[in-house]
């Protein structure tokens, strides 16, 4: 599929003179300022005209008052009035919208006017707009159907969770099949300048060819070709700043112990030590002993760098010859993390870093001209360094830290610490070690694809064969630490080292060297024949069928016996297609595939679809509504599957293990046991796959010769054979371990929406366009008891993520209050400011009975993307706004709940905490130590993650190409851009897509600016 490109036809300078002949000069270029090879130029009205040579330019005569019309292959015609005595520079557009184009698809390419299935594409341009490490992340807000969530910014694992049209399953894997370059591979790694589009293939018409696997939707990714012509070199290199989209704030020493002085006279507790004078000895700086002896440590602050450096580099080569074509990529990223200190450790680096190195080889040859070879190689290197402790476990200690409880380090700078507390969050990252983790992919396929016309006409036969391998090596290098409190007995002593240390912990000064290393590898075989031909010029037919197979050994994932098998899958995919004068058109898929996992016998199943299309606009009655470019149906039914279904390998064999004490023996066993095996879990004998029966109904519209043009789909899915475990079988059968059953059903329906408007301006050309999608899934069945008495905690009928929880209802606000509610002494002490919770069982108690789901859905179920851009002369302008919206985000644990445990105070609580004169507060009534009641998860503490984002702005500005020249350059753009710059959103103390903990690397903001140099 070509790049989709934006619309651009532009002169760069105008005169009037009178209308005399003279020679002229043009270039033809794309909007990538990529010249035009082969544009044809005529002298409106004349037989005059001329060809664009290898650069773009042409020469023919005309005078001042002549029209020029430009045609090329791929974009649109344009007319441009003639300007004498300059460079006549011409932009065209390409034809996105042009029905023509080839759009990839399962196992093949289709032309995009005999598209029955729902499928979305990104291209090149759009991607490498986005400064990103991951490409996935540059996919947000650019596809309707696609649900992204991107819960991490750390250096190397930054990817974002993607599903397509929602959720449809409860126990099985939610992910869809990713394929690069028709072979199943993971994506986030590969260098946008190596990829040509990105796909989402969405309905049963399009995702049926990959049967047991296709059921959550399929991503592909096609990495760019050669095409017949000199080659380019195209060079880009970027230098970007990341910073954290947002961080908590957390109170001083000061406030904080102000807080919970008031939290110890709320709980009735002595508050005497915390006097005025006490608490302004945090803040107060004048005695060199209080920093030590009153610390006040804003450990974010203290431990992270307010940004971090990103490098990206790029050289690309394409080009090739009628029989060779070759498109050659390399690629290099560097992804510093915000660790702060790094540059102070001399024996070894803390610092969060991805380095990474990305190599592509794409080379197809005419051997002759029945005989085409393709030959594609891939390589990803990895290397990358980090603290000795993950992520996660850093940003919780960072959050929850209390500021007043040590300094970083002592007087001599010793790591300081105090009996029974939390470890030095400073201590533990730079003086703890650190690892060291390299991996290295490497993929290869080569394909040969023959053409049989001798045979008959229009019928070919291809194979191609692929293997990839993965593996990594981690050094893990581990110290403990010293430990020590610092006291001093005269807290106006001047001379600190007159004060004494007491050993916390003791360590060691030397690291430990721990290595891990693994592997897995994939084959992949596909053997086609292909069919392709056109009748009387009105029929056309065309058909595949192929035959798949592939084994992945998964080495890096388990050690166990189970973990050395290789998983197994092979079939056959089919597909015809017919079209009757490019107006009506039919299409039939299957895949006919199966898995090991499964018991003999059930190992394979049918996958069919049918889909069809209506081009209406090409029929008589509609040719009268001229402005009308296309008014196009489509629809499809059929049914996929999905083999991740959850739980162990092999479902349908019983597992035994040891018993746990023995067994006894005879009727005077005196207390002795002897060794055995307990049966463990039960086969399931007739487990099997998930199978999704999916309805697709698609409407594609275009005004005004497709200056205009809409897509709506609406879809139904309703999959069943979900793994679940009988919920109806009472324990009372004695039946401890019961298996899991295909027993689920789950109805998953929505709508997406796309619109887009390209117009030119005078000497302006631009777009706007926006695309919104909705996804809502309903449990319909799951097996599980009718809880009459509380169908609250039934799951039945309602969505999959819903979330679980106690319903809060407000706080109470009097001792009156209290008294009239059902009783929640259960949780402790109830007392004004407190959480109150609903009674759901109505028995006037509160209790974990009343533990009910609550209607709110973590992930979101509307994702929505709205971009626009210019483009005038040299500068071109782009931006994308997305927002997700529906899902849900738990704030709890000790990171956000005021002194639950030694732990700080979030800034927000300040002013915002329930007192008598503050009753409509954002947070309950302070208290002093841990408060189960209002520490109980519950939907108090759940906010609305929905949010807007400016997630990508760039803006370019191609250099002339008269400067160009003199230097030997074909094309030169300098471009700024950025990505997740400004969010709008309730949440405000988070980014909206952090994970449900809150403990995690921050999602970053970038600023990048770059340089793109073609050759």
């Amino acid at each position: 599929m070509k790049n989709l490109l934006f619309v651009t036809l532009l002169l760069l300078s105008a005169r009037f003179g009178s209308a005399q002949t003279a020679e002229i000069r043009g270039h033809v270029v794309s909007d990538t300022k990529t010249p035009v090879i082969g544009a044809t130029i005529r002298v409106k009205g004349t037989t005059r005209g001329s060809i664009s040579d290898a650069n773009g330019d042409f020469t023919l005569r005309a005078n001042d008052r002549d029209t020029l019309q430009v045609s090329a292959i791929g974009y649109q015609p344009a007319e441009i009035a003639v300007v004498l005595g300059i460079r006549n520079i011409i932009t065209l557009i390409d034809k996105q919208q042009d029905l023509n184009e080839v759009v990839v698809v399962g196992f093949g390419e289709q032309k995009k006017l005999a598209l029955t299935g729902a499928i979305s594409s990104v291209g090149t341009k759009e991607l490498t707009q986005s400064p990103v490490a991951n490409l996935s992340n540059a996919l947000a807000g650019r596809l309707p159907g696609l649900t992204t969530l991107q819960t991490s910014g750390e250096p190397g694992y930054d990817g974002s969770q993607l599903w397509i049209r929602g959720m449809a399953t409860f126990t099985g894997n939610q992910s869809p099949l990713i394929l690069v370059d028709g072979v199943e591979r993971s994506f986030g790694s590969i260098d946008a300048n190596e990829v040509a589009t990105v796909s989402i293939l969405k309905d049963a018409a399009s995702t049926a060819v990959y049967g047991v696997r296709g059921a959550n939707g399929v991503v592909l990714v096609t990495t760019r070709r050669g095409t017949e012509g000199r080659s380019s070199i195209t060079a880009t290199v970027q230098q970007g700043v990341q910073m954290p989209t947002r961080l908590p704030k957390y109170l001083d020493s000061y406030d904080a112990l102000t807080l919970y002085r008031t939290a110890l006279n709320n709980d009735g507790k002595n508050s005497a030590m915390y006097t005025d004078e006490y608490l302004n000895k945090f803040r107060d700086r004048s005695k060199p002993s209080y920093e030590y002896l009153y610390p006040n440590v804003n450990w974010l602050d203290e431990m992270l760098r307010p940004s971090a450096t990103m490098m990206q580099a790029n050289i690309n080569v394409s080009g090739g010859t009628s029989s060779v074509r070759h498109f050659v990529s390399l690629s290099y990223l560097r992804q510093n993390g915000l660790y702060n200190f790094a540059d102070q450790i001399k024996d070894y680096d803390i610092q969060a870093r991805s380095n990474r190195y990305n190599f592509r080889s794409n080379i197809d040859l005419d051997i002759n001209k029945y005989l085409m070879m393709e030959l594609n190689l891939g390589s990803i290197i990895r290397d990358n360094n980090f603290p000795p402790i993950g992520a996660g476990e850093i940003f919780g200690s960072l959050q929850a830290m209390q500021p007043w409880l040590y300094p970083m380090t002592n007087p001599d700078g010793s790591i300081s610490a105090l009996d029974s507390k939390a470890i030095n969050p400073y201590g533990r990252m730079t003086q703890g070690g650190y690892q060291r983790n390299f991996e290295n992919t490497l993929q290869a396929t080569s394909g040969f694809t023959l053409q049989l016309p001798f045979v008959t006409q229009g019928l070919s036969v291809r194979g191609r064969l692929s293997f990839d391998s993965y593996g990594y090596r981690n050094v893990r290098r581990i110290k403990n630490l010293w430990t020590y409190q610092y006291s001093l007995a005269d807290e106006n002593e001047t001379d600190l080292s007159k004060g004494t240390y007491r050993r916390i912990w003791e360590g060691t000064n030397t690291l430990s060297y721990e290595v891990s290393a693994n592997s897995n590898r994939r084959t992949w075989l596909e053997l086609y024949a292909n069919y392709s031909r056109i009748f009387a010029q009105k029929h056309a037919v065309t058909g595949m069928l192929l035959y798949n197979q592939q084994s992945y050994f998964d080495q890096v994932a388990t050690n166990d016996a189970i973990g050395g098998l290789p998983f197994k899958y092979n079939g056959f995919v089919g597909r015809g297609t017919y079209a009757y004068n490019d107006t009506y058109f039919a299409e039939v898929n299957f895949g006919y595939n199966g898995s090991e996992n499964f018991p003999a016998g059930r190992r394979y199943d049918l996958f069919p679809s049918m889909s069809a299309a209506w081009i209406m606009s090409n029929e008589a009655f509609m040719k009268e509504l001229s402005f009308v470019s296309l008014f196009k149906w489509r629809g499809s039914v059929g049914t996929v599957g999905n083999d991740k279904i959850g739980q162990r390998r092999f479902l349908y064999q019983s597992t035994w293990t040891l018993a746990a004490d023995g067994y006894q023996f005879g009727r005077d066993y005196n207390g002795v046991k002897y060794g055995g095996a307990a049966e463990d879990m039960l086969g399931a004998t007739n487990v099997t796959w998930e199978k999704a029966l999916k309805y697709n109904l698609g409407m594609d519209l275009g005004f005004f010769n497709d200056a205009l043009t809409f897509t709506g789909d609406a879809f139904y899915e309703r999959r069943n054979n979900i793994l679940a475990q009988p919920g109806t079988v009472p324990a009372t059968l004695g039946i401890t371990s019961l298996p899991y059953l295909n027993l689920g059903e789950v109805q998953n329906k929505g709508f997406e929406l796309e619109a887009q408007l390209r117009k030119r301006f005078r000497n302006i050309n631009y777009f706007i366009k926006g695309n919104v999608s909705y996804a809502q899934n309903k449990i319909l069945q799951m097996d599980e008891p009718s809880y009459q008495d509380r169908p609250y905690i039934k799951r039945t009928g309602r969505s999959i993520n819903e979330q679980y929880s106690m319903i809060a209802v407000g706080l109470f606000q009097s001792q009156e209050d209290i008294d009239a509610s059902p009783d929640q002494s259960q949780y402790g002490r109830i007392i004004p400011g407190d959480i109150k919770f609903k009674d759901m069982n109505g028995d006037n108690v509160i209790n974990e009975l009343d533990r009910a789901y609550n209607g709110k859905l973590t992930v979101p179920t509307t994702m929505a993307g709205f971009a626009f851009g210019v483009n005038t002369g040299n500068l071109d302008v782009s931006v994308l706004f997305q927002g997700g919206f529906g899902g849900n985000v738990w704030l709890t644990g000790d990171a956000i709940w005021p002194f639950d445990g030694d732990v700080g105070v979030m800034a927000d609580v300040k002013d915002n905490y329930w007192t008598p004169e503050n009753a409509n507060a954002k947070y309950p009534r302070l208290s002093s130590s841990k408060n189960v009641n209002n520490n109980q998860i519950s939907t108090y503490w759940m906010t609305s993650r929905n949010y807007v984002r400016l997630k990508n702005v760039e803006i370019g500005y191609s250099l002339p190409k008269t400067l160009l020249s003199k230097i030997g350059v074909k094309t030169a753009r300098l471009f700024v851009n950025g990505i997740n710059l400004i969010t709008w959103d309730k949440l405000k103390i988070f980014d909206p897509e952090i994970p449900n903990d809150s403990r995690n690397y921050p999602q970053q903001k970038v600023f990048n600016g770059g340089l793109t140099i073609g050759l």
